[in-house]
């Protein structure tokens, strides 16, 4: 039994001493066990998510891919650095510590000074790590710590749809990869920031998004898109009177539909059981000069012109959500949708003659500063004194609220610094352009005369496939089957 021991003591003096034969070791030997111990915990857990199919977290990813093998690393590094110290103390004639005896006062306080670190380290690292990933996972991190210049984007995010949804689950998604990438190209914009050399507008990054099954079919679900919506949009006319007017539009909703042949409506496009590719050659994704189709009865080839080749210029893509909803949640108005909107909700008084007209001109003429609410005033009074004075009075009344009611949407759409106007950045769900007037945007981009098949057919124009227009800016509504508007505006 005495020999045991002793042969263990013998293998004792010669391993542990390597841990700890002083202060640079001790650090190292702590850092080494306290990030492996969390490593493998991190490990389990990663292993656990994927054989469930689970999302993981991108940041969790972070610490358990990057940060905790970075201190291993480190810990590893502060071992042979201490070690190389303790044997050019040895080779001088220093004295050293002797290795303490098993079961001695001396290793007794060792354990005890490298439990307390290891403890004291686990606490700070693991407090640390879940206040950096919280704040890292965060809106403010985003928008205005590393992200100043992304201050347009966060303005008009605030009042979005997806105003509740952290940046990072639509930019980044779940898993590590599209952290990383995220990332790295996060440190490319950190030096054109530092360098002042960042583009004024900040440019679409359509090109570099996350596919929308990644990212916004995690909570909308194709297969249970159904059925139809009615949108009844309230609109003042640019006359004396701010004459109301109501468009109304059944939009078709559709999508895969188990009880009927197949899918219909809006969302036939993003049906599994179809695939829509298409060639732009544009990096807005506007000029669509070759579309395939593929369907359960075959593939239909439509070519720009109706040429044989079409050649390999631009970049092919899958089509989904975002090839329809480009600005889901960054939505930026145009002067006469957001007067509409303010004017219906009675911000902006439409007993004023010629206010809705005026107010468009001034959002459109004006520029946003340190005083917008003063200038919008100054031109509304300018512009009435010259062209209708018999209406200043009916203005002076109401001229300070319509002032900072078209200030603000003035502040959230229009910003100099960063070269952004009116029609900056279109939506592709309306048909109209940044003059409020039929474009060629939106669906127009591929259901047109000019995407011709082989066989002399285009792609299908019937507007009623998508939804049945039921009135457009129209007063009387005998037409909409007896509905009473105003009961049905107020429901």
């Amino acid at each position: 039994m005495g020999n045991l021991q002793a042969r263990f003591q013998d293998w004792f003096n010669k391993r542990l001493p390597y841990f700890w034969h002083n202060w640079i070791c001790a650090v190292g030997s702590v850092l080494v066990f306290t990030s492996g111990v969390l490593l493998v915990l991190f490990l389990l857990l990663f292993v656990y998510n994927q054989a469930l199919q689970r999302h993981t977290n991108a940041y969790v990813d972070l610490i358990a891919f990057l940060v905790l093998p970075s201190f291993v690393i480190m810990g590893v590094i502060l071992l042979l650095i201490g070690n190389a110290v303790h044997r050019s103390r040895v080779a001088q004639g220093e004295t050293v510590t002797s290795t303490p005896q098993l079961g001695g006062e001396a290793l007794l306080r060792k354990s005890a000074l490298v439990a307390g670190l290891t403890f004291v380290f686990i606490v700070g690292f693991g407090t640390f790590s879940y206040e950096a990933y919280h704040f890292t996972d965060s809106n403010k991190f985003c928008s205005t710590v590393c992200h100043e210049v992304m201050s347009p984007e966060a303005t008009v995010y605030a009042i979005s749809p997806h105003s509740k949804v952290a940046c990072v689950k639509c930019h980044i998604g779940p898993g590590a990869s599209w952290f990383v990438k995220a990332k790295l190209s996060g440190l490319r914009q950190v030096v054109a920031v530092i360098r002042n050399s960042y583009h004024r507008p900040i440019a679409v990054p359509v090109e570099n998004l996350r596919p929308a099954r990644e990212t916004c079919e995690v909570c909308h679900m194709p297969d249970k898109f159904h059925g139809s919506r009615l949108v009844v949009r309230r609109h003042f006319e640019p006359d004396r009177d701010n004459s109301e007017t109501y468009t109304a539009n059944v939009v078709y909703i559709g999508g895969p539909d188990d009880s009927g042949p197949g899918s219909s409506g809006v969302h036939w496009h993003v049906d599994p059981a179809n695939l829509v590719r298409y060639r732009h050659t544009d990096k807005k994704r506007q000029d669509i000069v070759e579309v395939i189709q593929e369907t359960p009865e075959g593939e239909v080839r439509y070519l720009k012109g109706g040429a044989e080749d079409g050649g390999t210029e631009g970049e092919w893509r899958t089509m989904d959500c975002l090839d329809c909803h480009n600005r889901p949640t960054h939505i930026y108005e145009e002067p006469e949708a957001a007067v509409d909107k303010v004017m219906a909700a009675g911000k902006l008084d439409p007993g004023i003659p010629w206010l809705r007209r005026e107010s468009v001109r001034a959002l459109r003429e004006v520029v946003p500063g340190d005083h917008t609410a003063d200038a919008l005033a100054a031109h509304l009074r300018g512009v009435y004194q010259a062209e209708h004075p018999e209406d200043l009075d009916a203005l002076e009344g109401g001229l300070d609220q319509a002032a900072a009611e078209l200030a603000a949407i003035l502040e959230r759409n229009v910003w100099p610094a960063m070269n952004i106007t009116w029609g900056t950045y279109p939506t592709n769900l309306s048909h109209f352009d940044g003059l409020d007037e039929f474009g060629t945007g939106g669906c127009f981009r591929c259901h047109n005369d000019e995407l011709e098949a082989a066989d002399g057919r285009y792609i299908e124009q019937d507007c009623e496939k998508c939804h049945n227009l039921l009135a457009y800016r129209e007063s009387d509504w005998t037409g909409l089957g007896g509905v009473d508007m105003e009961v049905f505006l107020t429901k």
